[in-house]
């Protein structure tokens, strides 16, 4: 008596299920939505002032995140991949509408002047994701960068804008669809649709165990990074930390 065997197809889509499972699991275990920070700011216990320092990190962060998405297009030569790092690229840097404006919107909005946004410190956990950030695109297989920027930084901002945006309208006056939150809110469901597409690209060409390795690392990798960023950013804003020097008693 002989069994049904399974077809390769079944086999294949199996297969994929489990490797998005894990690519999730490996993002949530350090996401950054389960910071103090995040915790502090859902609570309405910062300041809008503190909340727009965090915006003037972001800003520097995600102005590097464009150039990786630009770097990264102009290597790969599959086309659809191609075409998802411009749709993205030109999606956040429409001149009519740029996402880092909205951002400025929201410092604005905080009472601080937003042309001190692209002046403003670079903490050094910010700079750390940065610098990684670029090594990651210059030496990791494209394959595994792509899977570090979409899965393991740009998927965990929608978590993100979900948790605070009631926040903001709850705590901190703004309502909904107001100019002012629009760069949290639109996040919400840009992101859903640049999240699926990114989940598929990575499923798709990440299609070797070892390539599926390198994926999962290079997520894990970027959570930490970022919570290290996110680190850097609460010591300073509560605490007026830059860095951990030691003082020593005399």
């Amino acid at each position: 008596h002989s069994f049904p065997t399974r077809r390769s197809s079944d086999l294949g889509s199996v297969m994929a299920d489990n490797f998005h499972k894990q690519l999730v699991a490996t993002r949530d275990q350090n996401h950054s939505k389960d910071h103090p920070f995040f915790d502090l700011w859902v609570r309405g216990k910062l300041t809008k002032e503190q909340t727009a320092f965090y915006c003037t990190q972001h800003f520097h962060y995600v102005s590097e995140y464009l150039n990786w998405l630009a770097y990264e297009a102009s290597q790969i030569p599959q086309r659809d991949v191609k075409a998802y790092l411009f749709e993205n690229l030109g999606d956040e840097e429409n001149p009519d509408d740029r996402h880092l404006d909205m951002l400025k919107d929201y410092v604005a909005a905080s009472g601080v002047d937003r042309a001190r946004v692209e002046t403003s410190i670079v903490l050094p956990g910010t700079d750390q994701l940065q610098n990684w950030g670029w090594r990651m695109v210059y030496q990791k297989p494209w394959q595994a960068a792509v899977a570090g920027m979409f899965i393991g930084l740009e998927s965990q901002f929608l978590d993100i804008c979900k948790k605070i945006v009631p926040a903001l309208h709850k705590y901190y006056g703004y309502k909904p669809h107001a100019r002012e939150i629009r760069f949290f809110e639109e996040h919400v469901y840009a992101d859903e649709i640049h999240g699926s597409k990114g989940f598929a690209i990575v499923k798709k060409y990440c299609n070797t165990p070892e390539l599926q390795a390198l994926a999962l690392n290079q997520v894990e990798e970027a959570t930490i990074r970022r919570w290290r960023y996110m680190n850097s950013i609460y010591w300073y804003v509560l605490h007026g930390k830059v860095d951990d020097t030691p003082t020593l008693n005399a």
